[in-house]
C-alpha cells in the first residue's frame, strides 16, 4: 500500500491520498478572491521551496490570483514565527495588506499578531485546521478559512489492511476528502476538540474513536 505521497510503481494494491495540493490552492485562493477586490494586495507565506504538495498549493493559488487581479507577493518563512512577523510587518510598512495566504497553517497566529502589533485591521486570511488558528480566528472575528490536509489519511491504511485481510475489495486509488472548515463550522470543531493542544488538527477524523479526547487530556 502507498499512502500520503505517490511513488513510481504500478505494483501497489491501493494508493491512499487526499485530493491534493491543487485542491488546497484552489479552495484558499478562491476564498480570498471572493472576499477581496481586484488590485488588493496579498502576502503569501510559504514554508520552503521544493516540497511537492506545497509547490502545487502555491501554483494553483498563484494562477487564480493572477487571473483575478490580486497582487500576491510570496515569501519563504521556514515556518519561523519570528520571520513571519517580520515579513508581515515589513509589508505593512510598505502599504496596506488586504489578505494573507498560507501554504500551511504553521505560524498563522504569528501573522495575525503582526497586524495587532501594527494596530491595523485584520486581513482576509487562510490558515489551517490547527487549533491555534481556529482559536485565534474565533477570538478576533477575522474573515478566515481553514483548509485541511486530511490527517486521517494515516489511519486509512490500517482500515485498508483490515479490509484486505477480510477479503474485501479496496479501490486501486483511494482518494480522501479535504473540505475546509468554514466560519459556520468553526465552533463545532472547536467544541469537538476542546482541550486539545494548539498543534492538534481539528479535522483529524477521530472524534468518535474510543478514548478521545480523554486519552490525551487526562494523561
Amino acid at each position: 500500500m502507498v499512502f500520503d505521497r505517490g511513488v513510481q510503481t504500478d505494483c501497489a494494491t491501493t494508493y491512499i491520498h487526499p485530493i491534493g495540493g491543487y485542491a488546497w490552492g484552489i479552495d484558499t485562493a478562491n476564498f480570498l478572491v471572493d472576499n477581496l477586490e481586484e488590485g488588493d494586495k496579498v502576502v503569501a507565506l510559504r514554508i520552503l521551496p521544493g516540497v511537492d504538495v506545497l509547490e502545487t498549493r502555491w501554483a494553483a493559488a498563484k494562477k487564480i490570483f493572477e487571473e483575478n487581479g490580486i497582487e500576491a507577493d510570496d515569501f519563504f518563512t521556514g515556518a519561523d514565527p519570528t520571520e513571519i512577523k517580520k515579513i508581515i510587518t515589513d509589508a505593512l510598512n510598505r502599504g496596506d495588506v488586504d489578505g494573507v495566504w498560507m501554504d500551511a497553517g504553521d505560524g498563522a497566529v504569528a501573522a495575525i499578531e503582526a497586524f495587532e502589533d501594527a494596530g491595523v485591521d485584520y486581513p482576509v486570511m487562510t490558515g489551517e485546521d490547527e487549533m491555534s488558528f481556529l482559536r485565534k480566528w474565533e477570538e478576533t472575528g477575522l474573515t478566515g478559512l481553514a483548509p485541511v490536509y486530511s490527517n486521517f489519511q494515516w489511519r486509512t491504511p490500517l482500515l485498508a489492511v483490515e479490509k484486505i485481510f477480510a477479503g474485501e475489495e479496496v479501490p486501486a486509488e483511494w482518494v480522501l476528502p479535504q473540505t475546509p472548515i468554514t466560519e459556520d463550522e468553526r465552533s463545532d470543531y472547536l467544541a469537538a476538540n476542546d482541550g486539545m493542544p494548539d498543534g492538534h488538527y481539528a479535522k483529524f477524523g477521530g472524534e468518535e474513536l474510543p478514548g478521545f479526547p480523554d486519552a490525551r487530556t487526562d494523561r
